[in-house]
């Protein structure tokens, strides 16, 4: 880590510490929180049309010829799973995190029953 990410390490863990999270409990949330966010960004940085558009003509062909392997999957893409939605995958990811932080926090952190 370099002075930029310890920075924002030490921005979440103040950020945090009213939760009532242990240090390591709201280290974990940083993490989490920063896997989502490099995550997205890899996905934003390395997309090329093209190489989506044959990737998912392949994959469709595949599920075709194997949808018995696959039928999970299948269904999912035959409803159209994998099509473009208004959902921001930032937004949804975020939300879903901070839904489960928020669990914790209510229940005093991850050493309570």
């Amino acid at each position: 880590m370099g002075p930029g990410q310890l920075g924002w390490l030490d921005a979440a863990l103040a950020a945090l510490a009213p939760s009532g999270l242990t240090p390591a409990e709201c280290r974990q949330v940083f993490l989490l929180l920063v896997g989502l966010v490099r995550n997205l960004a890899r996905q934003l940085t390395d997309f090329d049309q093209a190489h989506d558009q044959e990737w998912s003509r392949l994959t469709g062909e595949l599920l075709h010829r194997h949808a018995d392997r696959f039928p999970a999957l299948t269904r999912a893409i035959a409803a159209g799973a994998s099509e473009p939605t208004e959902i921001d995958p930032l937004d949804f990811g975020l939300a879903r995190i901070l839904d489960g932080v928020q669990v914790l926090v209510d229940r005093g952190g991850a050493g309570s029953s």
